[in-house]
């Protein structure tokens, strides 16, 4: 595949690359992570395959072999256009057999901010650490404009799989974002926990896939505090000295100094990556068990629609 135009920040991401926090190394995750799993699921990938996170405006891509692909995670209305020039709307969630010459392209943001295009048999991207995901910084499979990228071609199946809606993820441009209480939350003023449970902040222009700003009433510690950098981990949220949070998130650093508020539940994790600049949430703690109970119900789920693959791939 080949793509014509790159797009805004058009990347490779994965699982990320584990195991080296050690030794300082940030993660270099896909930010809606459910999304690029369940993609692969449907493709019937391996899990930690790599997807291509775009946002909008999207790139434009030529398919040069017989391809299946999926795209989740936003809806920028996705479509190809064939070497005969017919036009065909795709929806996510939703396994695609496309033609070789025909072009991918997207018409407009209907929601979300990051999409994701899995296909079957993965990408030949090279990897680092275990990962195909981009690094910047290392210019570590960078998208331009003409990047080429070699993929499988397949045969147009008798049958596409598709997701069922209950396990879309439950996407909103103002979500209600659920906690666990961090290491440093009992250091808040009485006044600055009702603030966090019960105002609303919309996230700063002031954000990045490192972590998101976040703006509203400023919160303030008992006392002031001189902490020791300790580990922190994606949706994280730490305040910092002005009075304002981050959430930290794909790209995080390893180690932070800032009192540790709370924790994003996994389980809403990927509610707060498809979330934009300006746009509201609210946040609401939770207990463990409720946080680990919601992890639980939804890996039943998935656990179904594996099975439901494996099933009507040799039926």
């Amino acid at each position: 595949m080949r793509f014509i135009k790159s797009g805004i920040l058009s990347t490779y991401q994965d699982s990320g690359r584990n195991g080296y926090r050690y030794l300082g190394i940030n993660p270099n995750v896909a930010m809606d992570r459910m999304a690029v799993r369940l993609l692969n699921i449907l493709l019937q990938n391996e899990e930690d395959e790599a997807a291509i996170e775009i946002h909008f405006p999207c790139p434009e891509i030529v398919m040069e072999k017989d391809s299946i692909i999926a795209i989740g995670g936003a809806d920028f209305a996705p479509y190809l256009i064939d070497e005969n020039r017919q036009i065909q709307e795709i929806n996510n969630w939703q396994c695609t057999w496309v033609p070789a010459g025909s072009t991918l392209k997207f018409k407009k943001r209907i929601y979300g901010q990051r999409a994701y295009i899995a296909i079957k048999g993965g990408f030949s991207a090279k990897e680092w650490l275990g990962s195909k995901s981009t690094n910047h910084l290392l210019d570590f499979n960078t998208i331009n404009p003409g990047h080429e990228v070699e993929t499988r071609a397949f045969p147009r199946p008798d049958f596409l799989p598709y997701l069922g809606i209950s396990l879309v993820p439950p996407y909103s441009d103002s979500p209600v974002i659920r906690l666990i209480r961090g290491n440093e939350y009992e250091f808040l003023t009485t006044e600055s926990k009702n603030i966090l449970e019960n105002h609303t902040f919309t996230i700063s222009q002031q954000s990045n896939r490192m972590g998101f700003r976040l703006a509203g009433e400023a919160l303030h510690v008992e006392n002031k505090i001189e902490l020791i950098s300790s580990a922190v981990d994606f949706g994280t949220i730490q305040l910092l000295p002005d009075g304002q949070l981050i959430v930290l998130m794909a790209d995080h650093q390893t180690t932070g100094g800032y009192p540790r508020i709370g924790n994003v539940i996994t389980a809403d994790l990927p509610l707060l990556a498809q979330c934009g600049v300006k746009e509201p949430i609210r946040l609401r703690f939770i207990s463990l068990a409720e946080a680990e109970e919601l992890l639980i119900l939804r890996e039943k789920e998935i656990n179904k629609l594996k099975a439901t693959i494996r099933l009507l791939s040799v039926i």
